[in-house]
C-alpha cells in the first residue's frame, strides 16, 4: 500500500508525533529509526519493518537505493510532505526516510545458555552514554547487554543514534539489579564491576574466564546490591584531578582489556 499524506492531521502522523514526544517510544514493542546508517544495520539484523515514512523532497545520496529494499519489508510505505515530514522527524536536517519497526527488549532466560561475555549497564542515565556503550560492547565482541534497573529507554533516539545502529544485532535485556545478580550467579559467570575506588587495577583482573562487566551511573555509580555481590571490583588508574571517567570511557578500557587477554588465550 502506498499513501500520500499532505495533512498533520493525518491519524497515523498524530500518532508518531504523539510518541515522539515520548522519546521515540511507538508502543511497547515499537520504535521510529532514521538516519541511513541506522536503518541500513536494522536491515541488515532482520529488524521487522511495520511502515516507512518517505519524503522524495528531501532525498539525497541514499534513499533511493535503501528505499528498494525497504520495498522488500514492508508493504506500508507513505508519502509525506516536507512540512509534514519534518514534524515526525526527530533531527532538524533528517534523512529522507523514517521506519517504524518491530523491536522490543528480551528477558534474561533469553541469553543464549553458551553465551560466555556480558556488559551489564545498571541504572545509566543518559542516553548519549546508553548509545555509545552498546557501540562499544559491539566493538568488544559482545552480543548480550543487559540493562539493570533501567533509567533510559533504550528506544530513545539518541541511544539508536550514537549506538550507531549497531543496538539493531544486539540482544537488549531489561531485567533488575537483584534478577541479574541471581541469574548471573545461577549461570557461573563472574561478576566484575566498575568502581572508582576498587581495590583491583583493571589490567589485573582475569577476564579470561565467563565474565559479566558491569559499569553503572553517571552521577551515583554501582548500586550496593551490585557492589557487594561482585567478585571483583575494578578501577582505573587516575592520575589527575578526576576521580573517574566517563561512563563509556571506563567501559572501553575494561572492554578491550576484556578482549584482549581472551584473544591471546586462544590457540
Amino acid at each position: 500500500m502506498k499513501e500520500m499524506i499532505t495533512s498533520l492531521q493525518n491519524p497515523k502522523i498524530k500518532e508518531l508525533v504523539r510518541f515522539r514526544d515520548k522519546n521515540g517510544k511507538v508502543s511497547a514493542n515499537d520504535i521510529l529509526i532514521e538516519d541511513e546508517r541506522e536503518i541500513t544495520r536494522a536491515i541488515d539484523a532482520g529488524i521487522k519493518f511495520r511502515d516507512a515514512f518517505i519524503c522524495e523532497e528531501i532525498f539525497g545520496r541514499y534513499e533511493k537505493d535503501i528505499l528498494n529494499e525497504i520495498a522488500k519489508l514492508t508493504d506500508n510505505i507513505y508519502y509525506l510532505t516536507k512540512a509534514v515530514f519534518e514534524k515526525i522527524a526527530y533531527k532538524n536536517e533528517p534523512f529522507g526516510i523514517i521506519i517504524k519497526a518491530e523491536f522490543q527488549a528480551l528477558n534474561l532466560q533469553d541469553i543464549d545458555p553458551e553465551c560466555s561475555f556480558i556488559l551489564i549497564a545498571e541504572s545509566v542515565e543518559k542516553p548519549g552514554n546508553l548509545g555509545a556503550l552498546i557501540r562499544t560492547a559491539d566493538g568488544a565482541g559482545i552480543d548480550t547487554i543487559i540493562l539493570a534497573d533501567k533509567i533510559t529507554d533504550y528506544r530513545n533516539p539518541n541511544v539508536i543514534r550514537a549506538s550507531t545502529g549497531t543496538i539493531f544485532s544486539k540482544k537488549i535485556i531489561e531485567a533488575s539489579t537483584d534478577e541479574t545478580i541471581a541469574y548471573l550467579k545461577s549461570k557461573k559467570f563472574q561478576i566484575v564491576s566498575a568502581d572508582p575506588y576498587g581495590k583491583t587495577v583493571y589490567s589485573d583482573a582475569d577476564f579470561t574466564k565467563k565474565t559479566a562487566i558491569v559499569v553503572g551511573s553517571e552521577a551515583f555509580g554501582l548500586s550496593e546490591s551490585m557492589k557487594k555481590n561482585a567478585d571483583i571490583l575494578v578501577s582505573i588508574p587516575m592520575k589527575g584531578v578526576a576521580d573517574s571517567l566517563n561512563v563509556n570511557q571506563a567501559a572501553t578500557i575494561i572492554l578491550y582489556e576484556a578482549l584482549r587477554q581472551k584473544e591471546t588465550k586462544k590457540p
